[in-house]
């Protein structure tokens, strides 16, 4: 075999079939994690979780207010009587009993409907949240393939102008080819190498930044999803139910002032007793009365307005949000067809480019062109599998980001 026929042999292999690039030692005692599984670990890392807790102990109290017999915390009073630095005649009285705020006619049921939404506003804001989630995962995720793709073409790339410039030394050493074509070949194994070496930096980091927002280190073993089937924004995205349960916490909490008013009847109960002289006897009573608050407009209609206010805003954000995940969604669609059609032209140009890469190696076989014009072939091949390989990514990426549009879970 001549030396043009081992270059052929050696880098024919090396372009079909990509090297694996080195990564993190893996173990193998349990599976991978599935995408589900690495949402579910950077959920409970994420800050805003703790946040929820907090949420949820709120919600927990309004119930518990909510089932309470009385509209507010009870109050001890008492009251004493004497003469004794006036006339002195041996006058005494005292009362003493408990003050219990009573729910106004619906005002219990309008606290009932505020923590009945505070609930559903918690369960909301869990779905939004792990949609949060699920869409920086696939983002980290994919960047990561990406990057473990560039890698390993990388090292291909390299690995194979090591080889061409080994066989072009055994050629110059037999006088085929000059000194010149040696230095060229190792130039272009400088370049391709240092090229590799970016490459594992950037996939380095890639790791580090989906590792650092899962708390995983390996990623999932079925990194693909299935475009959903649907087309139209649904009602229950997580975001949008999410701000459509701030619209109704914030009716609820009007309606609650209005039926409050100026503030809730209270109820005393207690006893009291008096004597008109020192030898007499006290004369011991049950005391009950019932104070009934009176609203005045001036007083009450700033926390009214203030609370329509609430409510109007939650429901401009709604809409603004509607509107906003409905272009989003549109956008997606688009780039997931685009990346079809991409992928079509560049697995077209990538056989192009290995057609025009195997007739230069003929022709630098026949001595019919120079190292340049097959380093120039191999780097168009290379660039052509290169795009193409990403695009195949980007399309399942388009895929994963159409479904993050549509609010539809891993």
């Amino acid at each position: 075999m001549n030396s043009a026929r081992l270059v052929a042999a050696v880098i024919f292999p090396l372009i079909a079939t990509p090297a694996r690039a080195a990564g993190p030692p893996e173990d193998h005692a349990e599976p991978p994690p599935t995408l589900q599984q690495v949402v579910a670990s950077a959920y409970t890392r994420h800050p805003q979780h703790q946040a929820l807790v907090a949420r949820a102990r709120e919600a927990e109290a309004l119930e518990r207010h909510a089932g309470s017999l009385i509209a507010d915390n009870p109050a001890v009073g008492g009251l004493y009587k004497t003469d004794q630095i006036g006339s002195g005649d041996g006058f005494r009285e005292w009362e003493a009993g408990v003050y219990l705020p009573l729910w106004k006619p619906g005002q219990r049921v309008a606290v009932k409907r505020v923590a009945e939404s505070a609930d559903n506003s918690l369960r909301q804001e869990r779905r939004a949240l792990t949609l949060e989630v699920a869409g920086a995962v696939r983002e980290r995720l994919w960047e990561t393939v990406l990057m473990e793709n560039n890698q390993e073409l990388a090292e291909k790339e390299w690995h194979t102008a090591e080889a061409l410039a080994g066989d072009v030394r055994r050629r110059v050493e037999l006088g085929d080819l000059a000194t010149n074509d040696l230095l060229l070949a190792r130039d272009a194994v400088l370049t391709k190498h240092a090229a590799y070496l970016r490459a594992q930096m950037e996939l380095e980091n890639a790791r580090s930044r989906y590792a650092s927002y899962t708390g995983l280190t390996r990623l999932p073993r079925r990194r693909g999803e299935t475009r959903t089937p649907m087309t139209d924004l649904p009602d229950d995205h997580p975001l949008l139910a999410k701000a459509l349960a701030r619209v109704h916490r914030a009716q609820a909490e009007m309606a609650v002032l209005r039926r409050r008013g100026g503030g809730a009847p209270e109820l005393f109960l207690g006893g009291n007793g008096e004597r008109g002289h020192f030898d007499g006897d006290f004369n011991t009573r049950l005391s009950m009365s019932l104070t009934l608050p009176i609203g005045i407009g001036a007083h009450t209609s700033p926390a009214l307005a203030a609370a329509a206010r609430a409510r109007a805003d939650a429901l401009a954000d709604y809409e603004s949000l509607k509107r906003q995940l409905a272009l989003a969604l549109v956008q997606a669609a688009k780039a997931l067809k685009s990346a079809h059609a991409e992928l079509d032209l560049a697995a077209e140009q990538s056989r192009v480019a290995k057609e025009n890469l195997r007739l230069a190696q003929v022709a630098f076989q026949a001595g019919e062109t120079d190292l340049v014009g097959l380093l120039r072939a191999q780097g168009l091949a290379f660039a052509a599998e290169r795009r193409q390989k990403e695009l195949g990514i980007m399309r399942r990426r388009a895929r994963a980001r159409y479904n993050q549009a549509i609010g539809l879970l891993p």
